[in-house]
Formats: C-alpha cells, sequence, structure tokens
C-alpha cells in the first residue's frame, strides 16, 4: 500500500512537470513546489517566497518553476529594500541560482545557452558597471543558438557592445562591429522566415540595430575600411561572408573604399550577383573607367529578377553617362531610377543639371526654358528630402537657376510665351513647364 501511495505521487510529480531527484521527490516539495508556483503566478511573491526557498533547499532538481519563478522572487526581494549590503547578496543569491538552475535544467549546450543568456541579462541590469562579464556570456550563448536565439537578446547584446565602443572607441571598434555584423546575419534570416511564429519581432529589432549602429559612428568608412581589409583577404573564398560584407558597406554608404573594390572583385570571381557587379562599376567609376564601370552596373541590372531597389545602379549609371557627355543615356537613368524609387532626391537633382546644361534652341530666351524644367525637378527633390543640409543645397540651387530665368519685359515681349501657361521644353529635356519670369 506504502509503495502504491509513493508510486502516485511519482506520477502526479511528472504530471505537473515535476523531476525527480535521485529517484523520488518527497511529499513535502510537491507541496511546497504547488504553493509558491500558485501564489508567484499571481504575483503574490510575499506569500511565495517561505515555499518557494523550502523548495529550492531540499530539492532544488524538482522542478524549473523552482528558476522562471525564482528569478523573479529575488528580483522582488531586491525591490523591496534600498540597503546595498543586502541588495549585494540578493544579487549574489539570483546570480547563483542561474548557475544551480544549469546543474539542473542545462544539460545540453542550447538548455545551458538559454540559461545564460537570462543570467546575462539580469547581470548587464543590475550591475550596469561591469559590461564585458555580460558581454562575454551573451557572445557565447548567440554564438552557440544562433537563429535560436530570441530576438531580444540580439538588442541588448548589440547595446553592451556599442556602450563598450563609446567607452573605448579606439579598441573597441573592430568588436563592435564584428558583432554587429553576426547578429544583423541572424536577424536578417529569421526576419526572411515566415514559418517563425515571431519572424515579425526579429525585424523589428532588425531596424532597431541597424538604426543604432548607423548612428554609432562606428561605420566611419575608413575605419571600416581598415577593419575588414584583412578580413575580406582572409575569406576570399567564402561567397556568403563577402555579400554581407558588401551588403554592410552598402549600409554604410562606404561604397568607394579599397576593402568594398576588393570584396566586389573576389565574390564576383566567385558567383558574379548584384552587390559585386556593382561594387565593381562604383571601383572603375572611382578611377575613371567610365565605360567599363556602365559594363558592371548593367551586368548587375541583368543579374537581378526584380527592379525594386536597383534605383542606386540607375543612378550611378547616370553619373557615369553624363561623365561620358551622353546625356541622353543619363536622363533615361535617372527617369528610371526615379520610377524605382520616387522619394529619392538625386535622380531629381541630376536630371536638374542635366536640363540646365542642355542646348535647346537658337533663341536667347526660348533657350533659357531649359532653367523651368530644371527648377521644376529641384522643386520634386525639395519635396521628398528630408535631410535640412541637403534641402538647403537644393534651395540654393533654385536660387540660381530661378535667376536664369528671362525678365518679365523679355516674357510679355515674346511671342511664343505667356507668363503662367504651359510650354514644352523640346531637345532633350522632353518636359512640359510653366512659363514664369524671374
Amino acid at each position: 500500500m506504502k509503495r502504491l501511495f509513493i508510486t502516485a505521487i511519482m506520477a502526479a510529480a511528472m504530471l505537473t512537470g515535476l523531476m525527480a531527484q535521485n529517484g523520488e521527490v518527497s511529499e513535502k516539495c510537491l507541496e511546497n513546489a504547488s504553493l509558491f508556483s500558485s501564489y508567484a503566478k499571481n504575483k503574490d511573491y510575499a506569500s511565495a517566497l517561505e515555499f518557494w526557498e523550502s523548495c529550492y533547499r531540499d530539492c532544488p532538481g524538482a522542478t524549473k518553476n523552482i528558476y522562471s519563478y525564482g528569478a523573479k522572487i529575488i528580483e522582488w526581494q531586491m525591490s523591496q529594500t534600498q540597503d546595498a549590503a543586502a541588495q549585494s547578496a540578493l544579487f549574489d543569491k539570483l546570480m547563483k541560482l542561474y548557475d544551480d538552475q544549469i546543474i539542473y535544467f542545462g544539460q545540453d549546450s542550447f538548455s545551458r545557452a538559454k540559461i545564460i543568456l537570462k543570467k546575462a541579462l539580469d547581470h548587464y541590469q543590475y550591475r550596469t558597471d561591469d559590461l564585458n562579464t555580460p558581454y562575454q556570456w551573451m557572445k557565447e550563448a548567440i554564438k552557440t543558438l544562433g537563429t535560436a536565439t530570441d530576438a531580444v537578446y540580439f538588442q541588448n547584446f548589440l547595446l553592451i557592445s556599442e556602450a563598450i565602443y563609446v567607452k573605448n572607441p579606439e579598441q573597441a571598434a573592430e568588436q563592435y562591429i564584428d558583432d554587429y555584423t553576426m547578429c544583423s546575419e541572424i536577424l536578417s534570416a529569421n526576419a526572411a522566415d515566415s514559418t517563425l511564429k515571431s519572424f515579425k519581432n526579429y525585424q523589428l529589432i532588425k531596424d532597431f540595430v541597424d538604426q543604432r549602429f548607423a548612428a554609432s559612428g562606428v561605420a566611419d568608412c575608413d575605419k571600416m575600411n581598415s577593419v575588414f581589409a584583412a578580413k575580406i583577404v582572409e575569406n576570399k573564398d567564402k561567397a556568403d561572408y563577402l555579400e554581407r560584407i558588401l551588403a554592410l558597406f552598402e549600409a554604410s554608404g562606404c561604397r568607394e573604399t579599397e576593402a568594398y573594390f576588393t570584396a566586389s572583385t573576389y565574390s564576383y570571381n566567385i558567383t558574379p550577383t548584384i552587390s559585386a557587379a556593382k561594387g565593381l562599376g562604383a571601383m572603375w567609376a572611382k578611377k575613371g573607367d567610365y565605360v567599363k564601370a556602365v559594363e558592371y552596373f548593367r551586368k548587375a541590372l541583368e543579374l537581378s529578377d526584380d527592379r525594386s531597389g536597383l534605383n542606386d545602379v540607375y543612378y550611378y549609371m547616370a553619373i557615369c553617362y553624363s561623365k561620358l557627355n551622353n546625356d541622353l543615356r543619363a536622363r533615361e537613368c535617372c527617369k528610371n531610377a526615379i520610377e524605382i524609387a520616387p522619394n529619392d532626391s538625386r535622380a531629381y537633382i541630376m536630371l536638374a543639371n542635366i536640363y540646365a546644361g542642355a542646348r535647346v534652341s537658337d533663341d536667347p530666351i526660348l533657350q533659357r526654358s531649359v532653367y523651368w524644367a530644371a527648377v521644376d525637378q529641384l522643386q520634386k527633390a525639395r519635396s521628398v528630402e528630408t535631410d535640412s543640409k541637403t534641402i538647403e543645397d537644393i534651395n540654393k540651387k533654385i536660387s540660381q537657376f530661378t535667376q536664369q530665368f528671362p525678365t518679365k519685359e523679355q516674357v510679355f515681349m515674346h511671342n511664343e510665351i505667356e507668363a503662367g501657361k504651359s510650354y514644352y521644353v523640346g531637345g532633350i529635356v522632353s518636359e512640359t513647364t510653366t512659363v514664369r519670369a524671374k
């Protein structure tokens, strides 16, 4: 009868998620576990405390609830006192709780890594002056878990890495860039995996860390070049690595660095990709070989199945054609860039410059019509631009071009134009504009 009773207790323990320690769990432990779990679930940590401490002391391997609710109970205790010594003792107790959890429920590397991430996050919260300890814990855990890492840990890990960089920018720049690259790769993969319930969270975190990285100043092109130059050579046969580096340099606006050109060359030699072709186009443009640059930019267009995101390619092709004095092709590329990305001011500004330099009429007054068309494009650029410095530059150029408008008298005396009326500007411009006087 007694053996049947013990068997029943063991069965109940299994049904309630309790794990046996040394083959059995006492009835008292079962009772205490049930009581503290019930109280803690309702956030009544004061009532849970005694039963939890008893269970943690007497049967630490009985249930995972000892640790999941235990961390909350200790944190509640910390919130109840302002005494520094008591706070410190409770912090040590919290850290030991995670160590014990690893002993009883961290048998495999994934389980250990997940516990370590929680420990690191609490360490970061309560010991903000010690960044290196949680940094090291988190980095190793993320390397172990990879795509199985919860999104929130990427955010906190990179915040810690950024804080270390801010304290010591000369020594920690490479480390922060490496950390961002590693996390960005995993976040991008998970954000693109719609089978994950939380894939949208990964995208939100990705957007956040991208913004932090860009604002940190670490993405200085000279610094990026020095950090990655040797690593690119070391990884010259790794297509995935090279593609990630190209994406990082493009996102950082560092398309004219030697490291970017080197990565583009190695990547293209392995497998011609859009990113690699763009990089080689940028390289030859910087060297002044615009014919060769256009060749690679066209290859980038050929490699794409989708026009979205190719506005950059068309814009840089437009610059090359302009350098080659082929403004007709440059205009065509600008129009393509605007069609793809109508909120990018660069193509409008370039069109304005092309129009302002165009020859459309032997009549000196009608020749000035190019400035009407040019100002139209600048006004479109201003309407979509958000950067205050760029808007200031656009306004200056509008003022300069407006000064080239014909005078009121010239407009009044000319038979073919009338102020406020539409006018078609021919030639390379081929735009309908509005007649205006300065």
